[in-house]
């Protein structure tokens, strides 16, 4: 493209939208759906911007909309920082150890007026974003709903070396804890892509201590390249028979679903669902209402309108790596064996470039896989100083 994308401006913008604080702040200041279609609407914007070559004419037009683009996202970042501290502002006043000066906006005691106000700023982002993302067509970009048909992503697998995974042990620990209760018959693991929703996943499924123990039998579905039911009850089917089911109808499929997992306890992963058609889903969950008391369904998707089109009200929302997790992963990617404590001017450029990566695995991993080979200061410098790290060609 002409002009650079702000990448990890809307990268931040979406994790924001998308953790468990601000799923609190959208209920207590009644915004929660307009939280979720700000976030709809960014995403989709993203999604079309990371999987969109060149333009097909670079004019003034592509950079007016890419600073358009800035400012809209800079503004609503700066409506949820807001947000926050006003929360914070009551939160604290309300224990009483509220100090200090705040301004005018964040002076007023009258909680309907703050919400108004908010409200209309809130109003005029999605309006502004709505706008931006109406005229992608217009500027000749190829659309990943378009590509979708014809390019299908990489199949996942259920398989993992848990030795290779870095800074997830607390998000598994709660993941089986999940799992374990009796009351939940489906779990959703949410967040945007690369943060490793599909790692977390393959770690529960494979955990030996408990899950094992607990399931009498575990499928995996890789359903992102489209969920139609039929595809999706085949997959089970073979999973659990390992027969070829290529040439059977729906029904046929159907009544071999239910007799294999008649009486057992089982885990179900689907990975990567993008569905958000309510029948859909239905239909299926009519075929897997069959299996022992605590059976489950685990799923993973970047959309919180997916678990809630599944029914599942309450998903686990996946948060970036921590600062120091992030470098561990980093370090035992880019460097050699000892190599970092001979060569400290990388190290100190590399933790910035780490920061960049906003604790995103997928990030992390491919640019420390891109640095692994190239031992100049100077192209480690030509990293730090990208725009967007994933734009880098590995």
């Amino acid at each position: 493209m002409a002009e650079q994308i702000p990448f990890t401006i809307a990268e931040n913008l979406l994790m924001k939208l998308g953790s468990t604080a601000f799923q609190e702040i959208g209920l207590i200041y009644g915004i929660r759906k307009e939280l979720s279609k700000l976030e709809d609407t960014l995403s989709t914007i993203k999604a079309v911007l990371l999987d969109a070559g060149e333009p097909q004419e670079r004019n003034h037009a592509v950079s007016n909309w890419v600073r358009r683009l800035k400012e809209v996202v800079n503004d609503a970042d700066q409506l949820l920082d807001d947000f926050t501290a006003e929360d914070l502002r009551r939160k604290t006043h309300t224990q009483g150890r509220f100090v200090g000066q705040v301004s005018d906006f964040f002076s007023s005691s009258n909680h309907i007026a703050f919400r108004v106000k908010m409200g209309h700023r809130m109003k005029d982002i999605r309006e502004r974003l709505d706008e931006i993302a109406k005229d992608i067509s217009m500027l000749k970009f190829v659309p990943r709903v378009v590509q979708v048909e014809n390019r299908k992503k990489s199949e996942t697998h259920s398989f993992v070396v848990a030795s290779e995974i870095v800074g997830r042990e607390k998000d598994q620990e709660k993941m089986i804890g999940l799992l374990m209760q009796e009351h939940l018959s489906m779990v959703a693991i949410v967040g945007i892509g690369g943060l490793g929703k599909t790692t977390l996943a393959q770690l529960v499924y494979n955990d030996h201590e408990k899950v094992a123990k607990h399931f009498d039998i575990k499928m995996w579905v890789c359903v992102s390249n489209g969920f139609e039911v039929k595809a999706v009850v085949k997959s089970i089917v073979k999973a659990t028979t390992n027969t070829n089911v290529n040439n059977l109808e729906l029904d046929q499929l159907q009544k071999l679903l239910r007799k294999s997992l008649d009486g057992k306890r089982y885990l179900l992963v689907l990975d990567d669902v993008l569905n958000e058609h309510p029948g859909k889903w239905d239909q299926l969950r009519l075929f897997l209402t069959i299996g022992a008391h605590g059976s489950k369904i685990l799923v993973t998707t970047r959309s919180a309108r997916v678990a809630l089109t599944m029914g599942i009200d309450s998903p686990y929302n996946l948060e970036p790596l921590g600062e120091e997790s992030s470098w561990d992963l980093f370090r035992s990617l880019a460097f050699k064996g000892g190599e970092e404590k001979a060569r400290p001017n990388l190290v100190k450029i590399g933790k910035e470039i780490v920061k960049s990566c906003n604790g995103v695995p997928q990030v992390i991993r491919h640019v420390a896989r891109m640095l692994h080979s190239k031992a100049e200061e100077s192209q480690w410098l030509h990293v730090k100083n990208s725009k967007n790290v994933m734009s880098m060609d590995a």
